[in-house]
């Protein structure tokens, strides 16, 4: 069965640093694993980690609001919330299909000429550690939009793509 994903989308990641990152970016890369493995980068989210801060009055629980007023310095051994905004996309999901999420510390060298504009910003020269949780005390989640189609304009799900 076919799915469509459209829309915007968050991630919320509890995760633990190991060591003192003042420049810790999150990266994801939402991508697509086809029936034969290939995968296909979707959309892309980061967050500068000491500008973690959501204003909560001015979010909506599929787009945080960071309103990067102040710096939150990260310290090594603590977990932190991770609220990060993907960039929206849509994509039809053909039967057989993967939905992958890629988290990383920088961006991966781009493979191609459509990559260049969005990939290769944010880099390390030193490799870094992330454990991510997932528990009761660490619910980290995604969040996505999948619907079997959308009336164009609206959040009615239940439509049919034009293919």
């Amino acid at each position: 069965m076919q799915k469509l994903l459209t829309g915007r989308r968050i991630a919320v990641l509890a995760e633990e640093l190991y060591e003192d990152l003042e420049l810790w970016y999150p990266v994801l890369r939402l991508r697509e694993e086809d029936a034969e493995g290939r995968e296909t980068i979707l959309t892309r989210g980061w967050l500068r980690g000491s500008h973690r801060a959501v204003d909560h009055d001015r979010s909506k629980p599929w787009e945080p609001f960071h309103p990067h007023t102040r710096v939150e310095p990260l310290q090594p051994g603590q977990v932190y919330e991770f609220n990060i905004g993907i960039v929206p996309t849509g994509h039809l999901f053909k039967a057989g299909s993967r939905i992958k999420l890629k988290i990383s510390c920088c961006d991966d060298p781009p493979t191609n000429s459509f990559e260049v504009i969005g990939t290769g910003h944010i880099r390390r020269q030193t490799p870094s550690r992330v454990t991510v949780y997932h528990n009761a005390d660490h619910p980290s989640h995604l969040l996505l939009p999948i619907t079997s189609g959308n009336v164009m304009g609206t959040y009615i799900s239940g439509g049919h793509p034009y293919l």
